[in-house]
C-alpha cells in the first residue's frame, strides 16, 4: 500500500483505539492513559518491519477485549486482514477468570497456532507489558511480579522465531524486570 494510502487508515485506526479505551488506564500510581500501550505496540512492530496490516492490528490489539468493538466492525472499516490479526491475538473471553498461571498457558497454546504477524504483535505487546511493570512496580504486588514474569515468558516463547527483531528487546526486558522486580 501506498503511504497515501496508509496513512487515511492509520489515522482512522488510531481513532477508533482512542475512543475504544477511552477512561481506560494503566495500573499503577501513573495511571497512564492505556491507549499508549497499543501505540506502544505497533511502534515496536513497525520498527521490526511489519506490513501495514500488522501495523493497524497492533494498534487495535486489545480493542475487541476492552470495547464493544467487534471483530466484523473491524473488518468493514479496516479490512479482512486486520479483523483476523486481531481475531487471533484477543483472548477467548472463557479464560478471564482463570488464575493466570493457567491464561497464560491458554495463551501460549493458542498463540503457538497463530499467524506469523501475530506472534509479531503479541511478543510486541508481552514486551510493552513487561517494560510498563518494570517503569511502574506498583501496578502489581511484589507476588504478581513473578508470576506475570513467568507468563510473559511463557507466552513469547510459544512466538519465537516468528520476529527475532522482536524477541531480543523481550529478552532485554525481561533481564531488566528481574533486576527491578520488588
Amino acid at each position: 500500500m501506498s503511504r497515501e494510502g496508509l496513512v487515511p487508515r492509520l489515522l482512522d485506526v488510531v481513532t477508533l483505539a482512542v475512543r475504544a479505551h477511552h477512561g481506560q488506564v494503566r495500573k499503577g500510581a501513573l495511571a497512564e492513559p492505556y491507549v499508549l500501550h497499543p501505540i506502544e505496540v505497533a511502534r515496536m512492530v513497525t520498527e521490526a518491519g511489519a506490513d501495514d496490516d500488522t501495523i493497524l492490528a497492533a494498534l487495535l490489539h486489545d480493542v475487541v477485549e476492552d470495547s464493544d468493538t467487534t471483530t466484523d466492525d473491524i473488518a468493514r472499516d479496516f479490512g479482512r486482514a486486520v479483523a483476523e490479526l486481531v481475531a487471533e491475538v484477543t483472548d477467548d473471553p472463557t479464560i478471564e477468570g482463570l488464575p493466570r498461571p493457567e491464561r497464560k498457558a491458554r495463551q501460549a497454546q493458542h498463540i503457538a497456532r497463530a499467524s506469523r504477524p501475530a506472534k509479531q504483535i503479541k511478543i510486541a505487546d508481552q514486551t510493552s507489558n513487561i517494560e510498563d511493570l518494570t517503569r511502574m512496580p506498583d501496578a502489581a504486588p511484589p507476588e504478581g511480579h513473578e508470576s506475570y514474569r513467568q507468563g510473559a515468558l511463557r507466552v513469547v516463547d510459544a512466538c519465537r522465531r516468528a520476529c527475532p527483531p522482536l524477541e531480543a528487546p523481550f529478552d532485554a526486558a525481561i533481564g531488566a524486570h528481574r533486576k527491578a522486580a520488588p
